[in-house]
């Protein structure tokens, strides 16, 4: 037995099969892809920071002053960023 736990054949796509995967792509026009999108913490006024690693991205709350568990879909401590209107 060798491999890890495979009963799937429909798993997802590895990297190299060739196959078209939407959940690889890391940039549209030159940007870095959010990470956890629905997350309020890129809607906050308060600035995050993204710390990437190799194999992981963590959004420090800069009011929290911590590494909230992702994605944040309450806050009390939430301010909405202003828009520009």
């Amino acid at each position: 037995m060798t491999g890890g736990g495979g009963s799937g054949e429909g798993g997802a796509p590895s990297d190299e099969s060739g196959a078209p995967s939407d959940e690889k792509d890391e940039e549209t026009d030159g940007a870095p892809k959010l990470p956890f999108p629905d997350s309020l913490c890129h809607r906050c006024a308060a600035p995050p920071k993204y710390v990437r690693t190799a194999r992981s991205v963590f959004i420090r709350c800069p009011i929290l002053k911590l590494y909230p568990p992702q994605p944040v879909m309450a806050c009390d401590a939430f301010v909405p960023a202003d828009s520009g209107t």
